[in-house]
């Protein structure tokens, strides 16, 4: 069996003829198969228990606290009414599809062909190529478990000043970002596509499809793949110079993303603000400090390093470099991986703000950093989307 490596491009043969337990590529060292007996049946049940759990996780309380007569709680999807009344409708709408609609697409896609693969007869529907296609897309935009780390800080904020507990909803959402992380590591993929649609014989001079690694003869350039639908090529069209731009953007957008406050505290009429470096000392005068360390570490160290890192891969790819190529790929599998947990803040945000609104007392909105710091966030992601690591490559085999 071919099998193709979607970092480097290598296409090679599996030994047995099929994909087997802990097989890597023999050029970058990226995992091309992990067979597990019981994956697909173990992922359907991760799954299904996924999205079961996320209705409780999106429809009850995940925070609760109560101070001298006065309730206030928060949901999953509270504090984005609350972005949107106070004027930020486009950070209000990204929250929204990455913590509350993308969570139910990506685990319903997954859900509905796994259940297909499982219980369906003859060969899969067309459908389910393009299905596991787009809820494998959106694995790294569901961001269940990223927005429990920011409702653990949102929690370490608001207990700093009074009692809080944590609801039936937050409980729902501990599991349910559990069950992620469960689900991430026991699908098998390639074994997935296999059962989807027989791989091609391939041959000599052969490409790859980019989102199933799907080998196919080179006049299937341009065409959309027989198995996913997706179109296919040989190299990601326009890959630097998008990438190039994307990476440009955060960087002018970083330290605005920083210096600017993400919220604004008001208490008895006075404005306190709010920055990144702020919330990490709040955290650690409280006696938080590990998840202070986290909040820095993810805030602002993982948004410079993805920026310094995909600088060198796009200059190395634009110059040719043929040096520490095994070392520049696995920098882009971590920088691919890590990019999606830099939301943490602009999540504990969107906790902390429908619990903080005591009339004329004590009240919390969002700030311009906010949405500064989550457009660095998402142009980092799509320019690491952008990057296809296959060019650093093509400078060796040339």
């Amino acid at each position: 069996m071919l099998l193709a490596c979607g970092d480097c491009g290598t296409i090679q043969r599996s030994p047995d003829g099929r994909a087997g337990f802990g097989l890597r590529c023999c050029r970058c060292d990226g995992t091309l198969a992990r067979r597990n007996p019981n994956g697909r049946d173990t992922a359907l049940a991760l799954s299904l228990a996924t999205l079961f759990l996320l209705f409780p996780a999106n429809l009850l309380t995940l925070l609760h606290f109560s101070v001298a007569g006065i309730d206030r709680s928060s949901r999953l999807g509270s504090g984005v009414a609350w972005m949107w009344a106070e004027g930020w409708p486009l950070l209000a709408v990204i929250v929204a599809l990455q913590a509350v609609v993308l969570p139910f697409l990506r685990f319903g896609l997954l859900s509905a062909v796994l259940l297909t693969l499982r219980f369906g007869r003859g060969a899969p529907p067309n459908w389910t190529g393009p299905a596991f296609r787009w809820a494998e897309r959106l694995d790294v935009w569901a961001m269940v478990d990223v927005f429990l780390i920011g409702a653990g800080i949102g929690y370490g904020r608001v207990a700093s000043r009074m009692p809080v507990e944590i609801g039936p909803g937050g409980w729902a959402l501990i599991a349910v970002a559990f069950l992620t992380l469960l689900t991430r590591a026991s699908l098998d993929r390639r074994a997935i596509w296999q059962a989807i649609g027989t791989p091609s014989p391939g041959g000599a001079g052969d490409i790859a499809c980019q989102e199933c690694q799907l080998v196919l003869p080179r006049s299937a350039a341009g065409r959309p793949c027989p198995r996913c639908r997706a179109r296919v090529h040989p190299r990601r069209p326009g890959s630097l110079t998008v990438a190039t731009a994307l990476v440009g953007a955060g960087y002018l957008l970083y330290l605005p993303a920083n210096w600017l406050p993400l919220s604004v505290n008001v208490q008895f009429g006075q404005e306190q603000t709010h920055t990144i470096i702020r919330g990490v000392q709040e955290l650690v005068s409280a006696g938080f400090w590990p998840i202070g360390l986290i909040v820095f570490t993810a805030s602002i160290g993982i948004p410079l390093l993805k920026l310094i890192g995909l600088t060198w891969l796009i200059w190395s790819a634009r110059h040719g470099s043929t040096r520490r190529l095994v070392l520049r790929t696995r920098l882009y599998r971590g920088i691919a991986e890590i990019g999606r947990w830099s939301n943490v803040d602009v999540y504990t945000i969107a906790v902390f703000l429908p619990l903080m609104q005591f009339q004329s007392i004590v009240a919390v909105r969002a700030a311009a950093g906010a949405p500064a710091f989550l457009a660095v966030v998402v142009l980092t992601m799509f320019a690491a989307r952008a990057f296809d690591p296959r060019l650093m490559w093509d400078a060796a085999r040339s």
